[in-house]
């Protein structure tokens, strides 16, 4: 028999409360869930009293400050207050679990899907929080429904908002594999063939012979011509529920025009030109919408990607109270010594066994785990990365784990990993946003992402306030991207710091340093510091980290994130001519380069397409002729000889190092150039390579087959007007035999190109960059045709490097051409000695 112990109470009700911090007090929480941390407590407490009736909200605390309590107590409260149904999404599945242990540990009652996948009575009466993952919202099949059709949700909270917005993007885009599509696939190419023939012959032939790296967009005018053919192939395929158009198609299928499509030689990308999330009504029109966010993290891409408000923007609910958590010792092994570069660091760090703690490398893609691999480390996948992962976390260490292009959703707290190696720059997983960067490299949007991208990641291995690890940066990209004065102001003031540290403590080191002795010696001599919680260190890193002042949430680029947004709703809508207008308006105000500004044009010719073809094509030359990355216009571009007439190669090389604002800043630049001019390298980053080695040497250097469409990958003019040709093949295998009789008849194409541009009389070297020097049986050149391999591409680019050495002892503006001549002339960089120097005959192979 039960007392019933409320009957005591008679007339008096017991009314939940909906103070959080009176919340917590109240609840059945565990014995190891000690009280409210200050942060939490000075977060709920401004939420309760002053911001509560806030619609949007972004919430900013450092890892390891609660941010999941903190969310779990707002709904809670918002529960208790019977304003309805209250949703917590995780950006995965993982999460999911980490969450419900989290709300069972604090005696918070929360609800999940269960096998049915039913939508539980719990969350709906508005008795439990439900907690789930973002993929099961955000779907065009998804069980909350979409359009006008969906549930109503009072509160919705995203956690880890960042990752979860890049999967919210993914459902709006369908990705058709060629290896399990390839009939869809296919249906693609031969409906597009004819326009992306025009677009660019020769990386259409490098996709149909299924180049992974090679990409290419469909011009807006085909696929708005060919609409309904698109729609009829996506149809035929979105049936079977394992398709990768089915949860897609509900949403794309009345929105076509408003999607752009990407072909790769392994996949087909269809993606929107800015995601509707008004398609998710439990989302859009949630009284509430509560975004999580670390510290470090700009968050003006809520603005473009979940439509949030400007109050919101300006004014996140943080801890003023506390500026940096967490203990990172930043070390940048090349600034220590020049031979702790990026092969020696992987291969020294991967033969340690490990037994007191766990070391993880990120690195961006499949292609950056062999070297790993090859040293026997454990490379994770998506089928063992959970699992891996949790080994670390219960204390079973052995070797190195690598994880692939996963910057966010892995918490390594503690023990788990103590070494974190940052390897290389983090790039672009979709092809639009890949389109994106190669389009505008230098755009500060991109580069406030790519930023991201990298504190996500370094923010793995310390997750709490009093959690410490050492985090090596490698990759020459990487290191200049974190150290130079054009791309680190992207970062949070609290990194910037830990960069700042970074560098302090690589000059001291290299005072340390003996000669002759291992240079990683000094490199593990730093860790171990850290790792035996030396004092100094710890006093030094506390008294540095204190001097970072408050940063303003304000990001600069919301204006234009926000005005972007704008101009594609109007277009949208179908209102074309606000549109144009409007990003006519942005293009006008905007500070930014010929490249950007062909970017933007592209928009303003798309918007005017649908009521001025003609007006279209005159704004889509336009662009191109600001940033040949973009697509060609459907009436063509005439090509622009490149000659030495009036031009000065040593003010030329002055010009190109005035670029730079220090002698640092210009070895930053080249290191990072030469490590792309690299055989492996993907086609785009090498010839883009090989073109600043021209400018930087002098020489007057264009990419015709990116800038026009036609001709060699890259074609130099120097003094005298002596040309230089190079058809560049970085990406072929090193243990390939022979040049292919395609591969001789490319190059014999583009020969017939110079002859037909420049006449026959004129004096041009011919290369081929490639790892043989064997042509096949079945090929010819049809003119000298020299090669470069591995052996004399690596000695240019050590001459080029010594080259540079040479400048350091000089004010950069203050070069004499004497001086300028005579180094260049020392490293055997001049036009008319290059063919001797760098490259070898080939040998045609007989029967």
């Amino acid at each position: 028999m039960a007392i019933d112990f409320k009957k005591k109470l008679a007339s008096r009700t017991i009314a939940p409360k909906t103070d959080p911090i009176e919340l917590y007090e109240t609840l059945d929480r565990k014995s190891v869930a000690g009280p409210l941390r200050p942060a939490q407590k000075a977060v709920l407490s401004e939420w309760y009293t002053m911001r509560r009736s806030e619609r949007d909200l972004i919430i900013k605390l450092h890892t390891g400050e609660g941010k999941t309590l903190v969310g779990l107590l707002l709904l809670q409260s918002l529960l208790n207050s019977k304003e309805g149904p209250c949703l917590y999404i995780c950006p995965n599945k993982y999460l999911v679990k980490q969450v419900c242990s989290e709300a069972d540990k604090f005696g918070i009652p929360f609800c999940t899907f269960e096998e049915n996948t039913e939508i539980p009575n719990d969350f709906l009466s508005g008795s439990k929080i439900l907690i789930t993952h973002v993929q099961k919202i955000f779907n065009g099949r998804s069980i909350f429904g979409i359009g006008n059709n969906y549930q109503n949700v009072a509160a919705v909270l995203l956690d880890d908002s960042h990752a979860c917005i890049d999967t919210i993007k993914s459902a709006f885009t369908i990705s058709i594999d060629k290896a399990t599509n390839l009939e869809t696939y296919s249906k693609f190419l031969t409906l597009f063939s004819d326009d992306m023939v025009e677009q660019g012959e020769g990386s259409w032939l490098d996709i149909q012979t299924g180049d992974y790296n090679t990409f290419m967009a469909v011009p807006y005018w085909a696929w708005d011509t060919k609409r309904t053919e698109v729609l009829k192939i996506l149809s035929s395929a979105q049936t079977d529920r394992r398709s990768p158009i089915y949860y897609a198609w509900p949403l794309i299928r009345d929105q076509i025009k408003n999607y752009c499509c990407y072909i790769s030689g392994t996949k087909i990308e269809i993606a929107p030109y800015n995601i509707n999330i008004h398609a998710f009504g439990s989302f859009s029109c949630a009284a509430h919408r509560i975004l999580m966010s670390a510290t470090t993290q700009d968050d003006s891409f809520f603005v473009k990607g979940l439509d949030f408000s400007s109050a919101a923007m300006k004014n996140p609910l943080r801890n003023k109270n506390q500026r940096w958590s967490g203990e990172k010792m930043l070390i940048i092994p090349s600034l220590v010594k020049e031979s702790c570069d990026h092969n020696l660091i992987v291969t020294e760090f991967s033969k340690m066994h490990l037994s007191k703690f766990g070391m993880v490398a990120l690195v961006p893609s499949m292609k950056n785990c062999k070297q790993y691999q090859s040293l026997d480390a454990i490379v994770t996948t998506s089928g063992n990365i959970i699992g891996e992962l949790d080994k670390l976390k219960k204390g079973c260490f052995s070797k190195i784990v690598v994880i692939n292009n996963r910057y966010d959703g892995i918490d390594l707290p503690d023990e788990s990993c103590r070494i974190l190696i940052m390897d290389s720059l983090p790039y672009f997983d979709s092809l639009s946003d890949r389109y994106e960067e190669q389009a505008c490299p230098n755009s500060e949007l991109i580069n406030k992402r790519i930023a991201q991208k990298i504190e996500q990641g370094i923010g793995r291995g310390v997750r709490g306030e009093k959690d410490y690890c050492a985090i090596l940066i490698i990759g020459s990209e990487l290191v200049r991207f974190m150290r130079s004065i054009s791309t680190n102001k992207f970062f949070s003031q609290q990194t910037r710091k830990q960069i700042d540290i970074g560098i302090e403590i690589a000059d001291m080191a290299k005072e340390e340093c003996n000669e002759g002795e291992n240079p990683v010696k000094a490199i593990t001599s730093l860790i171990k510091q850290m790792l035996d919680r030396d004092e100094g260190w710890k006093e030094y890193y506390t008294s540095e980290m204190n001097t970072i002042e408050e940063e303003s949430a304000a990001s600069p680029v919301y204006d234009r994130l926000l005005k972007e947004r704008q101009a594609e709703q109007l277009f949208i809508d179908g209102e074309y001519g606000k549109a144009a207008s409007s990003m006519q308006k942005l293009i006008n105000e905007l500070d930014i380069d010929e490249t950007e500004q062909g970017w933007y044009l592209q928009q303003l010719a798309r918007y005017t397409y649908p009521t001025s073809v003609a007006k279209a094509i005159e704004i889509q030359k336009s662009a191109f002729k600001k940033n040949s990355q973009l697509l060609k216009p459907i009436t063509g571009i005439d090509y622009t000889k490149i000659s030495y007439i009036h031009q000065d190669r040593l003010n030329n090389v002055r010009a190109y190092i005035r670029k730079f604002s220090d002698y640092r800043e210009l070895s930053l630049s080249v290191d990072s150039i030469l490590d792309n001019l690299s055989f492996g390298i993907e086609a785009t980053k090498f010839e883009s390579a090989l073109k600043d080695v021209g400018e930087l040497l002098g020489y007057i250097s264009q990419r015709p087959d990116k800038e026009i469409r036609k001709g060699p990958d890259n074609l130099w003019c120097g003094s005298n007007n002596h040309y230089l040709l190079f058809e560049c093949k970085s990406e072929v295998v090193e243990t390939r035999k022979e040049i292919t009789k395609q591969e001789a008849g490319q190059m014999n194409n583009h020969c017939a190109w110079f002859e037909d541009q420049y006449g026959c009389g004129i004096v041009v070297d011919r290369f081929m960059i490639i790892p043989t020097k064997v042509l096949s049986y079945e090929g010819d050149f049809t003119h000298l045709v020299k090669i470069i391999r591995r052996r004399n591409l690596k000695k240019l680019k050590e001459q080029i490097k010594d080259f540079v050495k040479e400048l350091k002892i000089f004010a950069l503006d203050e070069i004499s051409d004497a001086t300028l001549q005579e180094l260049l002339a020392l490293h055997h960089l001049n036009v008319e000695e290059f063919a001797d120097q760098y490259s070898e005959d080939y040998y045609h192979q007989t029967k």
